[in-house]
């Protein structure tokens, strides 16, 4: 039966991938960036479930590979709805990106980078900030701000302790922001970014005593909002 789905699935990603070619009404550049990020995605993907050791593992890959797909489909569908070439040249540039990175990853590992590096591929590059979108710029300061606040604040001797543990439960690397990006919805962006923006403002605003606590109590309820 689920490899009946699968294949259901898999069949039905293909039709819709085929019936919505690549626009257009894209600019040459446009479209070039678009293909070559098609084909380097798919290599990426295909390594990773090549690289697979036992049938269930397969089985995944594949079902994250079609979800990935279905993902930057959906993007790019949603730039090309607004008429947003830039856009559209972005999450292609990114994703062209990310499946590099999988790419030069060794087989044993490539299953655990697709995931990392595929989930945070829609997210603005925080190295170009604030030259790119200005209000996931400005969360991105105040976050690293509150997290260096945290860290500031441990006793003295518990500093790297007290790092180590923030990347541990990923403070650095905030899984809901990747998400409301993967939907493309402004208004999804709009409201995770700023519950994450006023989570990140208590524990500024916080005792130093007090702002670990803050953070895990905010940010925790940044996650459900």
């Amino acid at each position: 039966m689920a490899k009946t789905l699968l294949l259901v699935s898999l069949l039905l990603y293909i039709v819709v991938v085929e019936a919505a070619p690549v626009p257009v009404e894209w600019s040459a550049a446009a479209s070039k960036s678009i293909g070559n990020m098609q084909l380097k995605v798919d290599k990426a993907l295909n390594e990773v479930i090549a690289a697979a050791a036992t049938p269930a593992e397969r089985s995944e890959a594949e079902k994250a590979s079609m979800r990935y797909k279905s993902t930057i489909l959906n993007l790019l569908l949603k730039a090309k709805d607004t008429g947003d070439e830039k856009k559209a040249i972005s999450i292609a540039g990114s994703y062209e990106r990310a499946a590099d990175m999988v790419i030069a990853t060794p087989a044993s590992k490539k299953s655990l980078a697709m995931e990392r590096i595929f989930n945070h591929a829609p997210v603005p590059d925080a190295t170009k900030c604030p030259n790119v979108d200005k209000s996931y710029c400005e969360t991105y300061s105040k976050v690293n701000e509150a997290l260096r606040g945290v860290v500031a604040a441990a006793p003295k001797g518990k500093k790297a302790e007290t790092f180590d543990g923030l990347m541990r439960k990923g403070f650095y690397d905030i899984r809901k922001i990747s998400k409301a990006y993967a939907t493309g919805d402004d208004k999804e962006i709009a409201r995770v970014l700023d519950a994450y923006n006023k989570a990140a403002d208590a524990v500024i605003a916080a005792a130093p005593a007090e702002k670990l606590k803050v953070l895990e109590e905010t940010f925790a309820a940044a996650d459900m909002a």
